[in-house]
């Protein structure tokens, strides 16, 4: 499959206001990505689409609410708009882990969290796929964590069950695409300090279970920027594990 040259990729970032999606940008930006912010917070994503034009990019804004199919479809639509053609999808939005036992909390919260941080990749996906399918070149990349894999038990059991179901589907939408030139893979980060904030004890904890320290979002962006470049060219429903050293294999 030929890799679109970064100075020519089409990229699509949700959650492109948030700690990790304003750094995935400002990375894409350098790189030469044509580039679509997206967030439901539109007032943050259109003062980082500016700041980013000062350098000269075509990088513009929308406003995005990830758990609804029809909003997640006109994101895709303005970026064909815009560009023509959808090269890439690094889909970083979601909510952040919440605290608390999840039988003790109201229906509504297991709703909100399958919804937004499952359901809403798989409609970002979903969007973004007509557009790679009919080019048969395109790479997804879904930011998960590695609370896919472990556990944290001050953490709601739904947010666990979110970012598992971000690698299930990685793994079977992969395989289902991958003939017809489309990349499937998944970002896994530990905290990234752009979260709630560690108390004392837990960043004693963290540092307890995570031997290589704090990378902050840096590490999750050169992931993406492997998993969009010739490197990615032969990964297909992978997990890469960023985690600093918590999980390992």
């Amino acid at each position: 499959m030929a890799t679109p040259r970064a100075k020519q990729r089409a990229t699509i970032l949700t959650g492109a206001a948030g700690g990790i999606g304003r750094d995935v940008a400002a990375a894409l930006s350098a790189a030469g990505d044509r580039l679509l912010l997206a967030d439901i917070d539109l007032s943050g994503a259109r003062r980082l689409a500016a700041r980013l034009r000062k350098g000269g990019r075509d990088v513009a804004a929308i406003g995005v609410d990830i758990a609804d199919p029809e909003s997640a479809r006109a994101m895709a639509a303005a970026a064909l708009d815009r560009f023509g053609r959808i090269d890439a999808l690094v889909h970083a939005a979601g909510i952040d882990a919440p605290k608390g036992k999840a039988w003790l909390l109201g229906d509504d919260h297991w709703r909100k969290v399958i919804d937004v941080d499952l359901s809403g990749a798989w409609w970002c996906a979903k969007a973004v796929l007509p557009a790679m399918l009919r080019q048969r070149a395109g790479r997804i990349v879904l930011i998960g964590s590695s609370s896919g894999r472990t556990h944290n038990i001050a953490v709601s059991a739904a947010y666990n069950a979110a970012k598992s179901g971000i690698n299930g589907l990685a793994i079977g939408l992969s395989a289902q695409v991958e003939a017809k030139g489309v990349r499937v893979n998944v970002v896994a980060p530990g905290p990234t300090g752009t979260g709630n904030a560690f108390t004392p004890a837990e960043r004693r904890a963290y540092r307890r279970t995570h031997p290589l320290g704090e990378g902050g979002t840096r590490p999750v962006v050169e992931a993406c920027l492997y998993l969009l470049g010739p490197g990615g060219d032969w990964m297909s429903g992978s997990v890469v594990n960023v985690s600093g050293g918590r999980l390992r294999g």
